[in-house]
Order: structure tokens, then sequence, then C-alpha cells
């Protein structure tokens, strides 16, 4: 896998990857998109992706074709593949979530993974749909406040009155 995202490391490198999408190209044609580099340093980068396993190369009669091997991308799909499994609630024990942009519809009851992402993200549209209390400092916010509690010190709340009602203050922030 590391050599996957070595090979991926550079721009020059996803652009080569890019141009090999649409169609096999040789060296020449390769370089043909790139006039700011030599041809060397075009044909090194190529060198590296066929070593990173990203292309292969062919020999047809004096030119080098290079195309896309589907195996490393499937290599790299099947590793990113937990992470982008809907189903997943949190990343390393809950300090962070993974949510697509889809992942809350207005009028929807809020959930533990959509609360956490909003108060991650400082996201504005959530004040005053919940707040979020952080235990060890006993102090409340609206989601979009520029503190930055740890996601395992922090309980939601629905409104402002249990939070209060909880022993929590309200953040000079933020003033919820």
């Amino acid at each position: 896998m590391d050599e996957l995202f070595k090979g991926l490391a550079d721009p020059v490198r996803r652009q080569i990857l890019e141009l090999l999408l649409q169609q096999p190209l040789n060296v020449n044609q390769i370089n043909e998109h790139f006039g700011d580099i030599t041809r060397q340093a075009v044909s090194k980068h190529i060198n590296m992706l066929e070593d990173c396993g990203w292309i292969r190369i062919y020999q047809a009669g004096r030119e080098r074709y290079g195309y896309l091997n589907k195996t490393a991308f499937y290599q790299l799909r099947d590793w990113l593949q937990p992470y982008m499994a809907g189903n997943r609630r949190s990343l390393n024990n809950d300090h962070g979530v993974f949510l697509e942009r889809t992942g809350y519809k207005k009028g929807t009851p809020l959930t533990y993974p959509v609360m956490l992402q909003a108060m991650l993200s400082k996201d504005k549209d959530f004040d005053g749909l919940f707040f979020n209390a952080v235990k060890t400092t006993g102090i409340f916010c609206k989601p979009s406040c520029s503190a930055n509690p740890r996601p395992d010190n922090v309980i939601f709340y629905a409104t402002r009155d249990e939070a209060l009602k909880n022993g929590f203050r309200a953040c000079k922030r933020c003033k919820p």
C-alpha cells in the first residue's frame, strides 16, 4: 500500500494517471501535456508510476505505451472501503466521524454522529438545533463555537434549558 501512495504523492503523476484514464498513450503523447517540465522528468514520473504499480508499460515497436493497471485501483478501493462504508459510526474511538454531505436532512432526528460531525466542522446550520456540553469544563456551547473540546468529553442536549438543568453554564465565547 505504501508504494501506491508514493505513486500518488506528486501532482504530475496524478495528472499522468488522468491522461491515461482516457486512453493508453506513448511517452511522447504524455510529454506533450507538460510543456513546463523536461521529457526526462516526465519519463521519471512514468517510471515511478510503473514501479509503484499504477501503470503498466508495453512496447509497440520503438514506442513505449503506458496504460492503467486496474489492480492498483482495486487495491486502493479495498483499502478505502471501510472508511467509505455508510454504517461506520466513527473513526478512532469516537474522535471523529466520517459522514457524507447528505448525512442529515432537515427535520429528521439528530443522531450522535450527525451532532458530532456538526460540532467538529463548526456547522452554523445546526445552531439552535442542539447544544454540546463539555463534561470537563462544565460549559455548553453552540455547534459552531470556536472551542475545541475532545469529542469523548462532550454530551449533546436538545435544548439550552436541558443543559442548564444538568449543571452546565453558557459559553462566554458563543453565548448560546
